[in-house]
Order: structure tokens, then C-alpha cells, then sequence
């Protein structure tokens, strides 16, 4: 793809030349960076024509320790284009719902890796990296970016507020896309995009329905993010930052309203097959099991119909531990609830440290609990 010609005010092309000791040297990678990337955005304006450029980024392999660099930008049409074509196999990337699905993801923009030039510059081994090298090597990026930036070539006024800038890796955490966002533009694009991407506008939202709907709304999402299933709404709350342990937040305002349904989940997921071979842990269901029984628990207040049905699930995971050589926790996990709630009347469960199993069952079942 040939370059452009510059345009005013762009920085000049410079050979990437080594230092004689064949060190690397962060100046001359930061210039020739800047100029690399210059070129790469003129020719990138002449390649998209009239489309609405609202992303460019250098993008790195890993948030730290990167070894590569690379120049990835996106428009509104390639991103309505990517989500079309995805939508063909799976709708929920259908509509609006699927543009903000893949608004973020580098990977499947449309000109994601678009420049070899940028490609083609050297990062040094990270084996030879001294302390403080991936600050520095970050900084030389921003300060690439924010060269081209005064230079006009991302636009001016109205045009640049609607372009993000920023420097991504695949899947870079809140942290590190916040980061970037402020240091690299404008406050009105750093204030759209906290409407837009930040976790606090998403709560809000849901807190606007009716509070039975809201709870009904939160569990679901709880379900979802443990269960890694990808619904719009899980993936809305992913890309926005949020994790299970920021719903329980949410569920735990709505106090002993929310005890019952967290022991429908502990009754409805506690059975599941505790241990996920592949991965050498307890299965997702067994997860969202404990943390319900968990968040219950932090919850307090439990009525005594459902410290029945606690005495109960304590039973019936017993007797299905039998059967098994090693058993998952939550038969003493429950039991131990059970005590921290009641604690004059329940005592403090035992477990085998071998196989897991509840060793003193007998206290919290229901016949010695009346």
C-alpha cells in the first residue's frame, strides 16, 4: 500500500538505524515510530475514503512485556460490515447489539494490522529489559501518538473529539484502556467514552427498573458471568469491566429479598458434577454454588423456612458425597453457614482435609435442627 504524500506538519520519515553498539535506542525508536505511524494514517485516510474513522490504535501483543507494535484502525461502516457478517452465524451479533460486541475487540476490526512498515519496527527482547523498560517503551508509544496528534493528522475540533485514540493489546483490562483514553484525547472523548464504557452508566441503567425486575435482572446476570455464557447483557457487563463480584454487590443491596433465589441457585447448581477435568478445577456450576451460598451469608437476615431448606441441601449433599472419593466442599460449606447464622444452635463443622467430606453431619440435618 504506497504512503500518502506527508502533509504539513507531519514528522519526517527517518531510517531506522541502530546505534553503532547495535543497542536499541528508545529515541530513535520513538521517531521512527512517529513517522511510520504518520505515514501509515495518510495512507489510511486514502485507502477508507468517506467512512467514519472512530478508532486507531498501536496495538500490542500483551499489556506488559510486549514483544510487537502494530497499527490497527477501525471505521463505523467496517464495524457494521464485521458484525453483518457475524450475525450470518450468530445473532447476537444482530443490529446494534452486535457493533457493540465488536466496537472494542482489535482483532476483528477492519483494518486491524494494517501497516507493515509499523509492523516491521523492533521491540527489544524482553529477556534484556531493564527495570522500568516497559514504562519507558509505553511512554514512547504516547508520545508517537501524541506527536501525530499535534500535527493535525487525527483530525481537529469536531472530527478528532469523535476518534479514539489509544493503545490496546487483546482483552486490555479497564485499567489499562482507561489509561490510554486519558492520556491520548480530548476530554469530550474521554467523557463520552466513560458514558458509554464504564461500569457505573450500566448499573444505573439497570437500577431504573422496577425493583422486582431489577433483582430478576441481577440474578440473571450473576448466572451469566459464572457461567461464562455469552448474552448480551454478560457481554455488555464484560465489556464494561464487570465481574460476578460486582453483581454480588448489586444483589446484596436488595438483602433478605434476595436470600430465596440464592438458595434456588445453591439447590439447582449444588448437584452439578463438581470437578471439570480439562481445567483441573471445580466446575463453573459448583463455583456459582458456593458463591451464592456465600453471598447469602453476607447477606444475613435468612428467615427460617430457608434455614430449612439449608438443613436439607446439607443432607441430600451428603449422601451424594458418599458415593464419591473426593467430594466437593459444599456440604460443609453449608454446614458452616449454617453455623455462622445460628451459631447457638448449630456447631462448628468438621471436615476431612483427604476427601472434603462433612465429618459431623448429624447436628445440622433437619430432624436435629428442630
Amino acid at each position: 500500500m504506497p504512503d500518502s504524500p506527508r502533509e504539513p506538519g507531519a514528522p519526517p520519515a527517518l531510517p531506522l538505524a541502530a546505534p553503532p553498539s547495535g543497542a536499541f535506542d528508545l529515541a530513535t525508536f520513538r521517531r521512527e515510530l512517529a513517522s511510520r505511524t504518520a505515514s501509515a494514517v495518510q495512507a489510511l485516510r486514502a485507502r477508507i475514503g468517506s467512512e467514519a474513522l472512530y478508532a486507531f490504535a498501536l496495538f500490542l501483543d500483551a499489556e506488559a512485556a510486549f514483544t510487537t507494535v502494530s497499527a490497527s484502525a477501525n471505521t463505523e461502516e467496517a464495524l457494521a460490515r464485521r458484525a453483518a457478517a457475524r450475525a450470518e452465524a450468530d445473532p447476537r451479533y444482530r443490529g446494534e447489539a452486535g457493533r457493540r460486541l465488536l466496537r472494542w475487540s482489535t482483532p476483528d476490526w477492519g483494518y486491524h494490522d494494517f501497516s507493515p512498515e509499523v509492523r516491521a519496527l523492533s521491540l527489544p527482547p524482553v529477556l534484556e529489559w531493564r527495570p522500568g523498560a516497559d514504562v519507558a517503551l509505553y511512554a514512547a508509544l504516547v508520545g508517537a501518538l501524541k506527536v501525530i496528534d499535534r500535527a493535525g493528522l487525527f483530525g481537529r475540533g469536531a472530527e478528532r473529539a469523535f476518534l479514539t485514540v489509544n493503545v490496546l493489546c487483546p482483552s486490555p483490562s479497564p485499567a489499562f484502556f482507561l489509561k490510554g483514553l486519558k492520556l491520548l484525547n480530548p476530554r469530550p472523548t474521554v467523557e463520552r467514552h466513560l458514558r458509554e464504557t464504564a461500569m457505573a452508566p450500566f448499573v444505573r441503567c439497570v437500577n431504573r427498573a422496577p425493583r422486582r425486575e431489577r433483582m430478576r435482572i441481577w440474578l440473571a446476570l450473576y448466572e451469566d458471568l459464572y457461567m461464562e455464557w455469552r448474552t448480551p447483557i454478560a457481554e455488555e457487563a464484560r465489556a464494561r469491566g464487570m465481574s460476578p463480584w460486582d453483581v454480588e454487590a448489586e444483589l446484596a443491596r436488595f438483602g433478605a429479598k434476595a436470600v430465596p433465589a440464592l438458595v434456588d441457585l445453591l439447590a439447582h447448581y449444588g448437584f452439578a458434577s463438581p470437578f471439570d477435568h480439562n481445567r483441573g478445577l471445580e466446575t463453573r456450576e459448583v463455583w456459582l454454588a458456593g458463591s451464592a451460598l456465600f453471598l447469602l451469608r453476607r447477606i444475613g437476615g435468612v428467615h427460617e423456612r430457608e434455614i430449612a431448606r439449608l438443613q436439607k441441601l446439607v443432607g441430600e449433599f451428603v449422601e451424594r458425597d458418599r458415593r464419591l472419593k473426593i467430594a466437593p466442599t459444599l456440604a460443609e460449606n453449608t454446614a458452616r453457614v449454617l453455623w455462622q447464622l445460628r451459631p447457638r444452635r448449630f456447631p462448628e463443622p468438621q471436615m476431612d482435609p483427604q476427601t472434603y467430606k462433612l465429618l459431623n453431619p448429624e447436628p445440622f440435618l433437619p430432624r436435629a435442627g428442630r
